[in-house]
């Protein structure tokens, strides 16, 4: 075969390949979002979708998946009227488990995050998913955070501030000798694992022994135990942690150089997490962040815009 010929062959070749995607359509894989809300926090969480929706890339394709608690057909319809060319979204109806919620104690209004341990029961069919909470903003794509490989791995997560704030709490579920303590607000999850090594039935066996349970957060650090990867703090960044500590403590809590200003962390910040105060409430007053927050109230539905 002359080398013209050769060259000839391989271009076809291509061609073909080309076209056969043109074709069927293929594309990226999708990065698949999941939201847990009930109807009094959806107006918040879709806030939190209308910013994901608004800083994707134009070519990155997303599949949002909502478990809602007492949503109503008009909600559900409402949540549609959200999706894009590249943004499709599913309503799952939230499901009764067997807890015992007085484990819950002094953390009773935890009970609805107890969702987040069945994830992997309420989407069987994928592998791997991005959980965002509803008091979250997006203010980036989220393809690269998606497409870290966790294959060994439970779930990547960034390191909670609780390890510093309330180490009588981290003591008191046996964590003080474990370097890592993860915030469940933002988990990047191998369903595949989770179900593979029955997980959820762990889960549930540890909350229903335990008592004082701060919600899914304790349980998903039990009984993932060291089997997860530890994600920059822009994925999960807490305004809480970063008005109260300054850059040094901060660049050696997370084990990565902090900026040195709130504002510069902010602006950098890929997701933004209100785990502490809410901007939604008369008594949250910050400048920048209250004003970023809304900013994004004004795509969602009319009706839950009245509802902020």
């Amino acid at each position: 075969m002359t080398s013209k010929v050769r060259y000839l062959f391989y271009g076809i070749i291509v061609f073909l390949v080309i076209s056969i995607a043109v074709v069927f359509g293929l594309r990226p894989q999708a990065v698949n979002l999941v939201y847990m809300t009930d109807a009094k926090y959806l107006p918040y969480m879709m806030v939190s979708l209308n910013s994901a929706i608004k800083n994707k890339s134009a070519e990155s394709k997303y599949h949002i998946h909502v478990i809602g608690k007492d949503l109503d057909e008009e909600d559900i319809s409402s949540l549609k009227t959200m999706e894009t060319q590249n943004v499709s979204i599913d309503v799952y109806r939230s499901r009764e488990y067997d807890l015992d919620y007085k484990h819950l104690g002094r953390f009773e209004s935890f009970k609805v995050s107890l969702q987040k341990i069945f994830i992997a029961d309420y989407l069987p069919y994928l592998n791997k998913v991005l959980y965002l909470d509803a008091d979250t903003l997006v203010q980036e794509d989220l393809s690269e955070v998606y497409d870290i490989n966790i294959s060994d791995k439970y779930a990547a997560a960034v390191r909670d501030g609780l390890m510093y704030q309330f180490p009588e709490h981290i003591k008191e579920i046996n964590l003080t000798d474990r370097d890592f303590y993860f915030n469940s607000g933002v988990m990047l999850l191998n369903l595949d694992k989770i179900r593979r090594d029955d997980i959820i039935q762990r889960a549930v066996i540890y909350f229903n022994t335990h008592n004082e349970v701060f919600g899914d957060q304790d349980v998903l650090n039990m009984v993932f135990g060291k089997e997860v990867e530890s994600l920059s703090y822009k994925y999960n960044c807490n305004s809480v942690f970063f008005e109260e500590k300054d850059a040094d403590f901060l660049s050696n809590f997370f084990k990565e150089s902090v900026p040195q200003t709130p504002r510069e962390v902010y602006d950098q910040a890929v997701i933004l997490h209100f785990a502490g105060h809410k901007p939604w409430t008369p008594w949250f007053t910050h400048s920048y962040l209250k004003p970023l927050w809304y900013s994004y109230t004004k795509e969602i539905p009319i009706k839950y815009q009245q509802m902020l």
